[in-house]
């Protein structure tokens, strides 16, 4: 039995991944058939094999154990139907499992532990009565709720019903259970395994034929927790001679996940510590005066950080050590005392042995709450503070940053811990290493004739660091934050400023001078974060820099004056980065522009231009020669090359450091300046794409439309294939100045209008679509495409809140508005800024906030919830108000401020087209009550409703301008129809033109109106 053990322990830890199949028998009664069965587990080398149909009952299943030399678990349904059974291999036989046999024949679930992993298996056969499979996914739902998500679960099986169009060649025949399939993976974050491998692919898992047609669909599919989705390698459709059904295959990794930090982390729990501060502080003043020792400042303040660390390492152990002598002398002191008390009663004894058990206990809550300190744990009153450790409490899965497996450049898996390193850096190496060639004649282009910085902006970029500066940047600052490489976060130097903060300056002052910042300032951590897609392609994980606070610091300092000059240089279709610019522009700017093709009946195309690891990608030497060109001073532009000069990133993989690599391109995402940098590397680009491209021509628009930018999204809109052919030389020709590649394969275009003349023809790999495509995380086009961004959002909530279940029970109502608020309604904030929602569903969300705030009964009227808790209520988010002052804030915008910006010309372009009157904002001044809507997009249907809901009142004004463009109709001040007696006067303005004062004082106008109204 030991030899077993040890050789399965060897087996499990050598094997590296596991393959898990799913097949649908259609009966496995004949012997003949159940040993073709095994062969094919035996042949296909699957560990774990989920059965369905298997026509078992009490008779034959020891027939299934003596035939088979694996773990069998079966569950019956009759000898002619159903049945489901998990057959786990003799190579991959769990210690121990729990077997629940939810619904006899056809929902099984098995719990196994391998080696410290936990495995659920759930097979599934869903019934082919559609009243049935509702029941069936009811149950299946109640299942998957109670899994743990740190378990590994694979659900598998027949589920009798598809998802999608494309998993069948026929129209789902009963759509309720495709509805419910969908809550389910949505509401318990569930992906299909073959889908994320397969997108877009056709082919299926099941085939029948009658009367003369084919019927196939993938019924048997593969679904895991979404966060787990990094441990699928690979998932296949394989067809198998001994049923109707193909066999599906899966399989995933196995690699031991350590969690452990890659390097040292300051405790910021210590600065409460009151001793530990005296110590600091004492230990900074006497280290200060040993700068003289040190070559350069830089080598001085390095040193002190490595001391730091050692000095708050010695204090932990020197206190730990100091409490377990202390402890066991006190022990000592009380076995003694006990023996004399057991000898004599003497009173003085006993009062003494109460002392030294007392001064023991007191001792005990100290080392206690020292280790509670030492693992960062935090008292249960802050579970109702907006904490970073409340919203850690949500039962999340650490799996989701591991790299199981990365492919080489030859396509082959690595799954060997030492590979995948190697792999990743060699990828981040090359990736940082500069393409600029010695010929760049024809990307100079680009950085002429570019808007200028004012010489007054630039003598505030240029002047020298100061101690407020420096101040203020660090209040700015978010505490929690994972510190860099020397572990040393942002609530140590606020903490700790009084002391080190002229130190600090006069190093950032100094690095400035000399070009170069402190070693540890120049070396960033890079850790990766999984994006969507084949997460075994590094290009599928995104690289963040961890950078050490000091450098934060500088670089708040430079982005906050920056900040103040961008709008100088930066065309207003460019948002990102810049103050007073948001995303919902750009959203709103698309949105309205495809609106007005309909109502206008226009034809133009629109590309979304995709760049690859576009941050990544920006030459150093063009970004300095960029910033010259704006005409930023030399002095400024100096400070900037500071913080990319001699820079490296180490790469962290897997809770491991590697060694550090040159970097040489590339803006650093996790930097304060990064951002600005880049809308400054691409703003070049832009103003070639405007200047050289037709664009879109709107009536009733004063502004031309060529572009939207935000980021690295760049929409460019075009009217024909001559500027698809210049686009394309334009976006060829950046890429030689400043290394920008664009990735035309994840790149989306959209085609409005008739293109009698045919179509445009797009670059390879890029096809045009008719009803709209995904920008800025929003699904924009038709009426219908438009509804993809509600889609799951209820169970998508439910699931979200599920999470926190476990908690309910000991969370206040403070800590449910706090999830509510902050977490959940939260999510919908982007969407709905800029989107409507489908009629009801605004109440329906609002009743499942509601009722995981009291979790049973409702005590009080919900408009009691939504109130303030100064006024008597929880200050619980009341999502339709919240949608209502999205809009109320579009109309602010809309209404002040420039309008020298294309989101508003289109904007006002789409109100011009009301009743075909002509007003764009002096609509606003009409009562929407007796204004006919129906023709306007429906956002701005519901953007009046809601401005129909205030009262407006207007103080007097001494503009003449203002006062000629007064309406004279549809209830504003000087409509006369209101009158009873003058009813008529409405239709008379609006058929002679008449429609403002001006229009009235006019003396033709004038004329022709009087006369009209006087014949009425």
């Amino acid at each position: 039995m030991l030899m077993y053990s040890l050789a399965h322990f060897i087996f499990f830890l050598l094997m590296g991944e596991i393959c898990v199949a799913s097949l649908n028998l259609n009966g496995a009664r004949e012997r003949g058939k159940r040993a073709a069965i095994f062969e094919t587990m035996r042949l296909k080398k699957v560990h774990v094999l989920l059965a369905q149909e298997t026509h078992t009952d009490p008779l034959n299943a020891a027939d299934w154990g003596r035939e088979f030399d694996g773990l069998s678990i079966l569950s019956h349904n009759t000898s002619t139907s159903g049945g489901v059974a998990i057959l786990f291999s003799k190579s991959f036989t769990p210690i121990s499992y729990e077997v629940e046999e939810i619904i006899k024949g056809r929902l099984l679930k098995v719990r196994a532990l391998f080696e410290n992993h936990f495995f659920v298996f759930i097979c599934i056969y869903a019934p082919t009565s559609a009243i049935q499979r509702m029941l069936f996914l009811d149950s299946l739902n109640d299942t998957l709720i109670k899994c743990d998500p740190d378990d590994v679960l694979l659900l598998g099986g027949d589920f009798n019903c598809t998802e999608l169009l494309c998993d069948r060649n026929h129209v789902e025949p009963h759509m309720p259970s495709r509805r419910r399939l969908v809550e389910l993976m949505n509401s318990n974050d569930l992906v299909d395994v073959w889908r994320n491998f397969h997108h877009g692919q056709r082919q299926y898992t099941w085939c029948h034929s009658y009367d003369n047609s084919l019927s196939q669909a993938r019924l048997d599919r593969f679904y895991c927790f979404r966060h787990q989705l990094s441990l699928m390698k690979n998932c296949s459709i394989v067809p198998v001679g001994l049923s109707d059904h193909s066999l599906v295959t899966c399989f995933f990794f196995l690699n031991s996940i350590k969690p452990r930090s890659a390097y040292w982390h300051f405790n910021s729990n210590l600065l409460v510590d009151n001793h530990f501060r005296e110590v600091f502080t004492y230990f900074w003043k006497d280290f200060r005066n040993t700068k003289s020792s040190y070559k350069t400042l830089q080598k001085w303040w390095d040193c002190g950080k490595t001391q730091i660390k050692q000095l708050c390492q010695q204090y932990t152990a020197y206190v730990t050590k100091d409490l377990t002598q202390s402890m066991k002398n006190l022990e000592e002191d009380i076995i003694e005392l006990q023996h004399l008390v057991d000898q004599n009663a003497d009173l003085d004894h006993r009062e003494n042995l109460r002392s030294k058990k007392k001064s023991l206990a007191d001792l005990l809550g100290v080392t206690a709450q020292g280790a509670l300190v030492r693992s960062h744990f935090q008292s249960v009153e802050l579970m109702d503070a907006p904490s970073k450790f409340f919203f850690n409490l949500e039962k999340k899965n650490g799996q989701k940053r591991f790299i199981h497996a990365l492919r080489s450049n030859e396509g082959h898996l690595l799954s060997n811990d030492v590979e995948i390193r190697r792999r990743a850096v060699s990828f981040y190496k090359e990736l940082y290493r500069s393409e600029v060639s010695q010929d760049q004649s024809a990307g100079w282009a680009f950085l002429e004739n570019l808007p200028q910085v004012s010489e007054e902006a630039n003598a505030g970029l240029g002047r020298v660091l100061t101690l407020e500066e420096l101040q203020g940047a660090l209040q700015s600052m978010e505490c929690g934050k994972a510190p860099g490489l020397d572990g040393l976060p942002v609530d140590f130097y606020k903490s700790f400023w009084q002391v080190i903060g002229a130190d600090v300056l006069a190093v950032l002052r100094d690095s400035l001078t000399r070009g170069q910042l402190p070693l540890s300032c120049r070396r960033a951590v890079l850790t990766l974060l999984p994006k969507k897609g084949d997460l075994t392609d590094i290009r599928s994980w995104r690289p963040i820099s961890i950078l050490c606070t000091d450098y934060k610091l500088l670089s708040k300092v430079l982005a906050n004056r920056l900040s103040k000059v961008l709008d100088e240089v930066i065309h207003p279709d460019q948002t990102y980065c810049v103050p007073g610019r948001s995303i919902q522009n750009n959203i709103s700017f698309i949105r309205d522009v495809f609106d007005l093709g309909k109502l206008m009946d226009l034809s133009f195309g629109l590309v979304s231009v995709d760049q690859e690891k576009a941050f990544d990608r920006v030459e150093h030497s063009y970004l300095w020669n960029n910033l010259a060109a704006f005409g930023f001073c030399q002095e400024f532009v100096d400070k900037i090359r500071v913080l990319y000069c001699d820079i490296e990133s180490i790469l962290k993989v897997n809770g491991g450091l590697c060694a550090p690599f040159k970097v040489k391109r590339g803006v650093r995402q996790g930097c304060a300046l990064s951002g600005m940098l880049y809308a400054l590397a691409l703003e070049p680009l832009l103003v070639k794409l405007r200047k050289e491209l037709h664009g879109v021509k709107i009536p009733l628009c004063q502004n031309v439309c060529n572009l939207s930018a935000f980021a690295d999204d760049v929409a460019v809109f075009i009217n024909g294939q001559n500027d698809i052919n210049k686009m394309l030389n334009i976006f060829n020709d950046f890429r030689v100045v400043s290394s920008a590649k664009v990735n035309w394969s994840k790149s989306e275009a959209m085609l409005v209008g008739k293109w009698s003349d045919g179509e445009p023809t797009l670059p390879a790999g890029l096809n045009w679509n008719r009803h709209g495509f995904k920008y800025l995380g929003v699904f924009l086009g038709d009426d219908l495409f438009i509804q993809k961004n509600f889609e799951g959002v209820l169970e998508q909530l439910k699931g979200r809140l599920s999470k926190w279940k476990f908690l309910i029970n000991k969370l206040s109502f403070k800590g449910r508005v706090l999830i509510i608020n902050n977490l959940v309604a939260s999510t919908l904030w982007h969407r709905l800024a800029c989107v409507d929602p489908p009629a009801r569903l605004l109440s329906q969300v609002q009743s499942i906030l509601v009722n995981f705030f009291w979790d049973s009964l409702h005590w009080v009227p919900q408009s009691v919830l939504f109130l303030p808790k100064e006024e008597g209520g929880h200050g619980l988010i009341h999502v339709q108000s919240r949608a209502a002052a999205f809009r109320l804030q579009f109309i602010q915008q809309l209404l002040t401020g420039s309008t020298d910006t294309s989101w508003k010309s289109v904007a006002c372009a789409i109100l011009r087209t009301f009743n075909g009157l002509g007003f764009d904002r002096t609509l606003f001044w009409m009562d929407p009550n007796k204004m006919n809507l129906c023709k306007l997009p429906v956002f701005y249907r519901n953007l009046f409703k809601i401005w129909s809901c205030f009262i407006v009142q207007r103080t007097r004004s001494s503009s003449l301008f203002w006062l000629l463009k007064e309406p004279l109709i549809c209830g504003s001040v000087l409509d006369l129809s209101v009158e009873k007696s003058f009813h008529a006067f409405s239709d008379t303005f609006i058929n002679s033109g008449t429609t403002t004062l001006e229009h009235l004082l006019t003396g033709l106008r004038w004329t022709r109106s009087w006369e009209q109204c006087g014949s009425s």
